[in-house]
């Protein structure tokens, strides 16, 4: 007789509404029973293993690729990890951590993936040390040989010598190069650029080695005040020249040359009230102006850093509002009264100027024809003082400038109009800023020069 499945499926059941039992599945067991007229004999197949009885077997160890295994009782969300060679759908169904084109492969050092004993991605454990910034267990495990709280950090800052540092935190090429009396490998080590007997030296501007801040080998920077720049050496800026003078190109250029008995004034006397006694020109520096209420100017000797040069002039002004202010000087104020100098030796005036801001300043030549001092112009119907000038930009830092008598044009005003400008009757030298402005302006070396 065949054996008889009882199926039992719990089901509630409700007195006073019919309705479909559905089954509870997890709950569903089976059970063999022996023969009929057997059952209570004890002695059923289902008890002594002859009656065929069998056990339920799990699915992730039925020799089987069944639900969502990717391979026979391995992957998927329920099973264990597939070993090598067994297909896979994402990383994390391999042993490996490592499912490439749907295969369980085995891990590598540039896999892209974070496996085996990695501490990041391709890096660390087994595999190259990590770069900064990457996750690491010790200092092994990064390339700067600095492992901090769990990450690669910058071994320039541990505090102890490592990687290839030639001192603590300092030399190897990757590190801010070493101070003076710290070890080192090689000139590239040290600040100074000198290594000797494997210790920096402290740099000076006569090791014949370009360091510091020198713009070429021990002269400009921290050296411009004992050893400045020659002419085509390299500089930074003007004070890395002996000439003040740093081309676009930046190197050094060499200055003009003046004759000494052109200079009107170098002001290194640190006497404004007379020139000096050279060129047969006698006279002194003066602050002019218009007078506006509540202005304020003056010109003072004042101390300088232009190289050589220590000493210059300074003049301020604020609050003109008519025509303006400045400073001059005359070159032939004799005791008997004021006249006329002959430059005609000269072609152009030369002079040295900088400001506190950039302005626009005009250099003055008053005349025979413009100054009263000539008697040619109207003095009764202010048709003087409108003289030769030539406007000229002063900025921040130290600059020649150089003023051609041939560039210098006449303002309007003077009566009679003069025809030509006169080298061999000036009257004075004049540096005039426009009404309105407020200005710091220094000058030095002022004098007149032959170009031709």
């Amino acid at each position: 007789m065949h054996p008889v499945i009882k199926l039992f499926v719990p089901c509630a059941l409700s007195l006073y509404l019919a309705s479909a039992c559905v089954p509870d599945l997890d709950s569903l067991s089976a059970e063999y029973v022996g023969p009929i007229g057997s059952a209570g004999s004890g002695n059923s197949s289902a008890g002594n293993g002859n009656g065929g009885g069998g056990e339920v077997v799990d699915s992730c160890e039925n020799g089987a690729k069944d639900g969502l295994e990717t391979d026979v009782d391995c992957g998927g969300t329920k099973c264990d990890v597939c070993p090598p060679r067994n297909h896979c759908k994402v990383n994390k169904d391999c042993d490996t951590g490592y499912c490439k084109n749907l295969v369980c492969t085995a891990p590598t050092c540039s896999d892209k993936v974070k496996n085996q004993d990695e501490t990041a991605v391709d890096c660390g454990g087994s595999c190259p040390a990590c770069d900064t910034g990457m996750m690491c267990t010790d200092n092994s495990g990064c390339t700067g040989e600095y492992c901090k709280d769990g990450v690669c950090t910058d071994h320039c800052i541990s505090g102890a010598q490592e990687s290839t540092e030639t001192d603590v935190d300092c030399g190897g090429g990757s590190c801010p190069k070493c101070d003076a009396a710290q070890r080192c490998e090689e000139a590239s080590d040290c600040l100074s650029a000198i290594c000797s007997n494997n210790k920096c030296l402290a740099p000076t501007c006569s090791d014949q080695t370009k360091n510091q801040n020198e713009s070429d080998v021990d002269c400009g920077g921290v050296c411009s005040a004992t050893k400045p720049c020659p002419p085509s050496a390299h500089c930074n800026t003007p004070g890395d020249c002996g000439s003040w003078t740093c081309s676009s190109a930046g190197k050094c250029v060499a200055d003009i040359v003046v004759d000494p008995m052109a200079i009107i004034d170098d002001f290194e006397d640190g006497d404004i009230t007379n020139l000096p006694p050279l060129g047969g020109r006698v006279g002194n520096w003066y602050h002019f102006s218009d007078m506006s209420e509540g202005s304020i100017g003056s010109a003072t000797p004042v101390v300088i850093n232009r190289g050589a040069s220590a000493k210059g002039l300074h003049e301020t002004g604020m609050g003109y509002a008519v025509w303006g202010s400045g400073v001059g000087a005359d070159l032939a104020h004799l005791p008997t009264g004021k006249t006329t100098y002959d430059a005609s030796a000269y072609d152009s005036v030369t002079f040295w100027a900088r400001a506190e801001s950039s302005l626009t300043l005009a250099v003055v030549m008053p005349d025979i024809d413009t100054d009263p001092v000539g008697m040619k112009c109207d003095q009764a119907n202010t048709a003087c003082d409108h003289h030769y000038y030539k406007t000229v930009t002063v900025g921040i830092t130290w600059q020649r400038y150089t003023v051609a008598f041939a560039d210098l044009v006449l303002e309007p005003g003077t009566l009679p109009a003069p025809t030509r400008f006169a080298p061999e009757a000036i009257v004075s030298v004049q540096f005039r800023m426009s009404p309105g402005a407020d200005y710091d302006l220094y000058l030095d070396d002022v004098a007149f020069l032959k170009t031709k």
